[in-house]
């Protein structure tokens, strides 16, 4: 069921470009000349439409060629990614034929091409060894064409040299695009949500990855933003109620982390103090003296009566009346690199 066929000139058609009144139009004229032809091996073309309303070209008779059949979902995605292609300025068609410099061919499921760059997205319905994956990647890769894959079932590797998301759904629910956490996805607990870093329409991530957001990794140079939560506690010392810093949340697109005080080093947390906004009754962070551990450090105080707030028992001001002090933008090579920590796998990235 190809999307695509050659017109008598040898141009390509895709089936998806066409209205009702053009697609008819075409089914007779091809009828009478029968001018079109199948990309795959040039047999003749018959116009077809799927009980749901998907235009598809078809062999007149199959003879010897040995493309594969295809599902209307498989057929859906590919006009999909077609779509996020040339709503970002790409070039694309579906069904695309190269041949590697070791003279191997391939058909592409859609390729963009977009100046000297080269796309290509393969769907992947049925299994698929991940020694397959890796030697149709390093053919495509040999050929200069970076390669995506949107595969139906987890349990593909994953990394820098692979970028590739489980796709859900269907034609009429709509499609998902899950991305992983782990550095291999299990072939169990597709509907586990602790599984998937971000889970997302197709659509939007088709977008995301033509406007180059889809990325592995962090970049020292990008920026992070940083989240001031707290909420409070009664102090040991005077009985009141005070507020202190909970948490210190650093996010960069789909990656957080979650610190507090005592993880960061002291020219961070100085850094936090400094955007907390004034008026705010938060004691004063500073190095004091516990007796408990017999030494200073960096400590949450009343803000009362400046007694040391203890590292242990700042989990009872976790949930109580949590707030947000401050957001501010930070770079991750100043420093906070290491507070979000190593980051590994492919994520979607905010503009």
């Amino acid at each position: 069921m190809p999307l695509r066929c050659l017109g008598p000139e040898g141009e390509s058609i895709q089936a998806f470009d066409l209205s009702d009144q053009e697609w008819g139009t075409l089914r007779n004229v091809n009828a009478r000349s029968r001018q079109l032809r199948m990309p795959c091996c040039t047999a003749r073309v018959v116009m077809k439409m799927s009980s749901h309303g998907l235009q598809f070209f078809a062999h007149q008779s199959r003879g010897i060629c040995t493309t594969a059949p295809e599902t209307e979902e498989h057929l859906s995605l590919k006009k999909l990614a077609v779509e996020a292609a040339r709503r970002a300025g790409w070039d694309a068609s579906t069904e695309v034929r190269g041949t590697s410099p070791t003279g191997e061919e391939w058909t592409a499921d859609v390729l963009a091409s977009k100046g000297k760059y080269r796309v290509a997205l393969e769907i992947q319905w049925s299994p698929q060894t991940s020694d397959e994956t890796l030697r149709r990647q390093a053919r495509y890769q040999q050929s200069g064409v970076r390669c995506l894959w949107l595969f139906r079932r987890p349990g593909y590797p994953i990394s820098k040299e692979l970028p590739a998301v489980c796709v859900e759904g269907d034609k009429h629910s709509g499609f998902e695009a899950k991305v992983p956490h782990a550095n291999t996805t299990s072939l169990r607990g597709m509907d586990d949500a602790t599984r998937w870093r971000q889970v997302l329409p197709l659509t939007s991530f088709l977008d995301a990855v033509f406007a180059q957001r889809f990325r592995f990794g962090i970049d020292a140079e990008t920026s992070a933003t940083v989240t001031v939560q707290s909420g409070t506690i009664w102090c040991w010392r005077c009985g009141a109620e005070t507020r202190i810093i909970t948490f210190i949340e650093v996010a960069v697109g789909p990656y957080k982390a979650q610190r507090t005080i005592h993880d960061l080093p002291d020219n961070l947390v100085e850094q936090v103090v400094q955007k907390l906004p004034p008026g705010e009754q938060v004691g004063v962070i500073k190095h004091r003296f516990s007796r408990t551990v017999e030494h200073s450090y960096l400590s949450n105080g009343c803000f009362h009566c400046d007694a040391l707030i203890g590292e242990f028992f700042e989990h009872d001001a976790w949930y109580s009346d949590p707030k947000v002090l401050a957001t501010f933008p930070v770079k991750l090579s100043d420093g906070w690199r290491e507070a979000i920590g190593s980051r590994y796998g492919w994520g979607v990235h905010p503009e």
